[in-house]
């Protein structure tokens, strides 16, 4: 998984995707998916060092099955939550404002 963590203002965004899917786009109907190398296209971090991050996030985008089994591993995101275009599994989470 890469790893991209985006700071503007007071506002901190995780990007979470499945390596092999950056630069890649899908579409299905008027869903579209753009997995651009700038939003997340990041560093290789352990599963621990990402967990570290998300107390200082204010919300994640995830990309990729791998990502995503991640994420609902950890109760980050939940089943219902999770959207598919093209097959490819994806979801925005939004925390409580800090």
């Amino acid at each position: 998984m890469l790893v991209k963590v985006h700071t503007a203002e007071d506002r901190t965004i995780i990007a979470i995707a499945d390596k092999d899917l950056i630069g890649k786009e899908f579409e299905e109907g008027e869903k579209y998916l753009q997995v651009s190398k700038y939003f997340y296209g990041g560093d290789n971090i352990e599963e621990d060092e990402i967990l570290k991050l998300i107390p200082n996030a204010n919300s994640m985008n995830i990309v990729g099955k791998k990502s995503i089994k991640f994420c609902v591993k950890n109760d980050l995101v939940g089943e219902s939550h999770i959207l598919k275009v093209k097959g490819v599994p994806c979801a925005i989470v939004i925390f409580n404002e800090k």
